[in-house]
């Protein structure tokens, strides 16, 4: 599955450059999308997926926002309205964030509304084998080998942030109590170490309670979003000219 902030360009590109993959859908796909156009035949496929710490998608995302790397964060073209994969709201608190210098534990009150969660959420019941983004060259071959295929190299890195410190760095006993209402729910359910910088690492029955209402309604959206099929989301052109 092609989830965001996971490996997914470099996973796929090398499974298309080395393993006859196919491009298809588009970049950041989930396995609801690809069962609306699959045979049945592909349905028998194996199923994988790469599972990142939330506390480190976080820190990766906040990164990108304040750096700007190849201006994907002040590129209006980028924007959704405008036929893109870039939220107006992510686009604007980008803007603030890079005006004001905002540390991390700014980005954690003023971009998270509500608890975190994810696509992994809803493709992992149908997972036959899950890739640990920190374990990621060993559970991709892995992967393979569980797939019946022979790794051929190393898998190649791409989209990589670079001079990022530890993702542990930016949790302090100064944002624990927010982190944990955002990231405490799914660290829970998945069975994720919390930060051992967090003094407090109970999740209130409130804050399980409102992940739980929002797994409901966000999974109605991520279900039957379009967005991911605009043209904007092709992003494999360069696969897409070679492998199709």
């Amino acid at each position: 599955m092609g989830l965001p902030l996971a490996a997914s360009t470099a996973i796929s590109k090398e499974l298309c450059e080395m393993y006859g993959g196919k491009p298809i859908l588009s970049k950041h796909s989930i396995y609801q999308d690809f069962l609306k156009v699959a045979s049945e035949e592909e349905k028998s496929y194996k199923v994988i997926a790469c599972s990142r710490n939330p506390l480190d998608i976080s820190v990766s995302y906040y990164t990108k926002m304040i750096k700007d790397a190849s201006g994907n964060f002040s590129n209006e073209n980028l924007l959704r309205k405008n036929g893109g994969h870039l939220k107006n709201r992510d686009y604007k608190l980008a803007k603030y964030f890079r005006n004001n210098g905002a540390n991390y534990t700014t980005f954690l009150k003023k971009y998270y509304q509500f608890p975190f969660d994810n696509w992994f959420s809803i493709t992992k019941p149908y997972c036959d084998y899950i890739i640990r983004f920190d374990h990621l060259q060993v559970d991709f071959e892995s992967a393979l080998k569980k797939c019946g295929i022979k790794p051929k190299r190393k898998l190649p890195m791409v989209n990589k942030t670079s001079d990022k410190a530890s993702y542990l760095s930016y949790y302090t006993t100064e944002n624990n109590t927010i982190g944990l209402a955002i990231f405490g729910p799914y660290l829970k359910e998945h069975q994720m170490t919390f930060p051992k910088e967090w003094k407090k690492t109970s999740v209130s029955l409130w804050h399980q309670f409102v992940y739980r209402l929002m797994r409901q309604i966000r999974k109605l959206f991520w279900k039957y979003n379009s967005y991911r099929d605009t043209n904007a989301q092709k992003v494999y052109k360069e696969l897409l000219e070679k492998h199709q």
